[in-house]
């Protein structure tokens, strides 16, 4: 019995490693492909244009020195080896000396110049797809590796730097000098080169083959590229539980079948492009054999000199490099049109959480807080997260929510910066709609610290004053004293200077987690929002951060998720969610009397 058919995994427009997928056709219009490549032109390429023209006129030059070549070659032969003309003699050593004297003033300006675009064109895309990346949702994020997003911001910006240069190069020096080599050649004897142009048919077929099967095999590898970006980060991220679990060599598999992965693409892409060269060279090998026996016939028979032949033969051999590299352009075009195709798979993506054309700022930051009948999933054919949820949290008061994992606590905190949008209802804060407010106030209002925390490999200083830089030492101290970390920061080497670390490795989880609470005290924001923010803290520390934040929340909202509830004991209001709604709230005292959910579960953790 045959197996059932595998339906593919649906594409989501949400994941940029699925798109590859719906691109990587080979009949994806070509126009489509003109249209971004002009696009990225217009953008990134052209306001570089004087730098680019200056570039441009030294290839010129460079080129026109290579076409001085076979006439120098033929004056050496007819007057210095034929007629053994001194006087001639002198004049070339003088032209060769100019010739290079300009090929090497040309060369090293055309490589400054080239290089200094190829820099200003790197730096720009690299922070305009830096700041749009910051722009984007929330869900972008959740739903694409770093490494896969690191990859455009890196290998293919990358790669297009080297690839458009060489287009540069090609379209202007060596078309250039082509172009110029035909037509000596042409000049010269349009005989000779009649037989030379007879094998350049053999070339057009390899080369349509080549080009087309290029597109398909760049795509694939720069999003294994991508894979191994993301598969790195994960092993590195998790190498504490692989060291601990002697998971070495499992990781290391991991890892090397995505390597070899590459590796096996970028053999068959290596493959692919050296093909054309083979090529080339017997096409070029079969022009030079004709005119040599054509040539050399007439040369010996007295129809024609020995420089004239000379110098046809090496206008044809400088010929096969520009026109090597002229039949790598499509090729080149290809991989600049993969890569752009990948950037502006980021570029062009829309935030859709964005401010209302009409929106005000949020006028009363530290206001009540409302939700009214919020009902929210986080896709629309996923079961929702909150439905029917409604609470009002009063203007500084400390609320707490709690319950079972996956009831929506997180999701509640999220709704009120506005991650997320609710699908039916509103959350307002002092009366107003956040859905009309700009994102820039409602933001500003808020200090959030999850469980997850956000640091970086820089002092304690830096990571507290995070968000405000221009903070006196006084006041990040005061922060660290409220979140009970000064005594652990007095005590490390160096003290605030103390750098922690990629993530705050060189410091435990409970102390990345006081940093963290010291930075959203010094914010000072009207809205505290703590997301299982003391989970890593023992209890008297935990303890005494949580009635320290209590007691600065004169004029701030506090919002609590923890499961603890012995930390939530002493909060305003203590809410309990249970599939997506509040089914209890009141004060902890309160709670215990009504012998509900909360109770039970306050019986169960103290035992």
């Amino acid at each position: 019995m045959s197996p059932e058919p595998t339906t593919p995994e649906p594409i989501d427009p949400d994941r940029i490693s699925d798109l590859p997928r719906r691109e990587m056709r080979l009949d994806e219009p070509l126009s489509l492909r003109l249209r971004r490549l002009k696009r990225f032109a217009v953008a990134f390429i052209l306001p570089h244009w004087p730098s680019l023209l200056v570039a441009v006129l030294a290839m010129a030059a460079f080129a026109g020195t290579v076409v001085a070549l076979p006439w120098l070659f033929k004056s050496l032969v007819n007057d210095i080896l034929v007629r053994r003309d001194a006087e001639a003699l002198h004049e070339i050593v003088f032209v060769v000396l100019a010739i290079f004297s300009v090929r090497a003033a040309a060369g090293y300006l055309q490589q400054f110049m080239l290089s200094r675009v190829s820099n200003k064109v790197t730096t720009e895309l690299q922070n305009r797809i830096a700041s749009h990346l910051l722009r984007l949702d929330l869900v972008f994020f959740q739903k694409n590796s770093v490494g896969q997003i690191i990859a455009r911001a890196t290998d293919d910006v990358n790669v297009l730097n080297n690839a458009s240069s060489n287009i540069v190069v090609t379209l202007g020096r060596d078309l250039i000098t082509f172009v110029g080599l035909v037509g000596y050649v042409l000049w010269a004897s349009p005989q000779w080169f009649a037989l030379a142009l007879a094998g350049a048919p053999l070339i057009a077929v390899p080369v349509v083959i080549a080009n087309r099967k290029l597109r398909a095999l760049m795509r694939r590898g720069q999003a294994l590229g991508g894979e191994i970006l993301q598969a790195f980060e994960e092993g590195l991220h998790g190498i504490r539980a692989i060291k601990a679990e002697n998971l070495e060599d499992v990781e290391r598999r991991r890892l090397r079948e995505t390597i070899v992965g590459r590796r096996k693409v970028g053999l068959k892409i290596a493959r692919t492009r050296a093909a054309l060269s083979p090529v080339v060279d017997l096409v070029t090998a079969l022009a030079l054999v004709a005119v040599l026996l054509v040539g050399g016939s007439q040369v010996i028979e007295g129809e024609s000199d020995a420089g004239e032949l000379m110098a046809f033969i090496s206008a044809l051999m400088l010929l096969y490099e520009p026109l090597r590299r002229l039949l790598q352009v499509n090729a080149q075009l290809q991989i600049c049109g993969v890569s752009i195709a990948r950037v502006y798979e980021i570029l062009d993506r829309s935030p859709r959480i964005v401010d209302a054309p009409d929106a005000a700022p949020l006028a009363q930051p530290g206001g009540e807080i409302a939700f009214r009948g919020v009902r929210f999933a986080y896709a629309a054919d996923a079961a929702p997260v909150l439905d029917g949820f409604d609470v009002t949290i009063p203007a500084g008061a400390s609320v707490a929510f709690v319950g079972a994992s996956g009831s929506g606590k997180t999701t509640v905190l999220n709704l009120v910066a506005r991650l997320y949008e609710p699908s039916a209802g509103a959350v307002s804060i002092g009366g107003q709609d956040i859905a009309g407010v700009s994102l820039a106030s409602l933001r500003d209002s808020i200090a959030l610290v999850s469980q997850d925390v956000l640091l970086f490999d820089a002092s304690v200083r830096d990571n507290i004053a995070y968000g405000r830089p221009d903070a006196t030492d006084e006041e990040v101290a005061a922060a660290a004293r409220a979140a009970a970390a000064d005594v652990f920061i007095e005590a490390l080497d160096g003290g605030y200077g103390f750098r922690v670390g990629p993530r705050g490795s060189r410091l435990s989880g409970g102390q990345r987690q006081r940093v963290a609470i010291a930075r959203a005290l010094l914010r000072d924001a009207p809205i505290l929002m703590l997301d299982e923010a003391t989970s890593a803290l023992d209890g008297a520390i935990e303890a005494r951060v949580q009635a320290n934040v209590l007691a600065m929340r004169k004029n701030r909202t506090t919002l609590i998720i923890a499961h603890r509830l012995a930390t939530v004991v002493a909060a305003d209001l203590i809410c309990v969610v249970e599939r997506g709604r509040i089914v209890e709230q009141g004060g902890h005292l309160a709670l215990l009397a009504q012998g509900g959910l909360y109770a039970e579960s306050h019986r169960l953790q103290r035992g």
